[in-house]
């Protein structure tokens, strides 16, 4: 599929990051309270998420969490939906299980559902969008979730990227004492997140790569943040790779003989191509749980409409457009034609 392929990339342009700050070095200081939800139970209790309060789903039998094999450290609410959707409907129907961390309230997005005003309810957006995500992991199965609790930073250069509390302008050791924490909790063995750069120009893409990669250096590390739990260190990390293998070229004469206007993607084709197949570690085929992802991606009724083509292909042309899920291991360092069969290959 296009390196465009998802409901956020499709609809943006090119933005650079904002930043220009120095990343700071990785310290041992106290870590903020991690807001987190299980999906074990029904008992309910309220806690702080950035100065907010909101319901959480909590552990009713046992207070302790159980590990998780594999954790996605994404972006945004709808970003676990997107481009490891399908990654993580296809572990779970293995009996894996699997952890998302959302690193902010996604309180920047677009209000697309008719049924919502655009003004009178964007002060509720990060409540709405934090349920919209807890639905959207129960339908893929997810175990964990966590809220990192930072702030959406919005598109680069908009008056969002100065707001006190964006996650661009977080203490860059607080961020990771964060994620370090949950990672000690849940002991993942592998951690998928953003690929360097992000999986497009947004910053907060931009920091979640940065942040997951002083994360798990650290996590292992019981000199690094003690506070935030013993030490440990996962397997492997990956990051969502950026793969144009063809897909919707050979398809598109079939989106277009199903009633889909494609002008978006042919005025995409003057762009130059996206890196192929061959430059993935990982190529996972999760065709078969496209209509896991589709309803996922529906959960989140504020931003994804449900006449999106990324919602209303025919279910077959749905699942030969998003056939294919692509990883490239960052840690330890893939060397260039490395391919792997599967994220969890090589673990005992």
């Amino acid at each position: 599929m296009p390196w465009f392929s998802t409901p956020e990339r499709a609809r943006s342009s090119g933005y650079g990051n904002p930043r220009g700050r120095s990343p700071g070095l990785l310290g041992i200081m106290s870590c903020y309270r991690t807001v987190w939800t299980s999906f074990r139970s029904v008992a309910r209790t309220d806690i702080s998420y950035g100065g907010t309060t909101i319901t959480r789903t909590n552990n009713s039998d046992d207070s302790a969490s159980r590990p998780v094999t594999l954790l996605a450290v994404r972006p945004h609410p709808d970003d676990e939906s997107s481009s490891t959707g399908g990654m993580l409907a296809y572990y779970s129907a293995r009996k894996v299980r699997t952890g998302v961390v959302i690193c902010t309230g996604g309180e920047e997005g677009e209000i697309r559902d008719p049924d919502m005003d655009p003004v009178a309810d964007r002060s509720r957006l990060r409540e709405l969008r934090t349920q919209e995500v807890k639905d959207a992991c129960e339908i893929l199965g997810v175990a964990e979730l966590r809220m990192l609790g930072f702030r959406d930073s919005g598109m680069a250069d908009t008056p969002a990227n100065q707001h006190p509390e964006a996650f661009v302008n977080a203490e860059r050791s607080e961020a990771a004492c964060r994620l370090v924490r949950i990672i000690r909790e849940l002991r993942p063995r592998v951690i998928v997140t953003e690929p360097p750069g992000g999986a497009y120009p947004h910053p907060d893409h931009i920091t979640c790569h940065e942040i997951t990669m002083d994360a798990f250096e650290a996590a292992g590390d019981a000199g690094s943040f003690p506070e935030a739990g013993p030490p440990w260190q996962p397997d492997k990390l990956y990051g969502v790779a950026q793969v144009d293998d063809g897909a919707w070229e050979e398809l598109m004469p079939r989106f277009v003989a199903a009633g889909f206007d494609m002008d978006w993607m042919k005025r995409r084709e003057s762009h130059s191509r996206g890196p192929g197949p061959e430059t993935a570690t990982v190529a996972l085929d999760v065709g078969s749980y496209s209509e896991e992802q589709r309803r996922a991606l529906l959960a989140h009724r504020t931003q994804i409409s449900p006449d999106s083509f990324f919602v209303s292909l025919p279910a077959e042309l749905r699942r030969l457009a998003f056939a294919t899920s692509y990883f490239v291991r960052l840690s330890p360092p893939c060397v260039p034609g490395e391919h792997e069969p599967d994220l969890l290959y090589g673990l005992d």
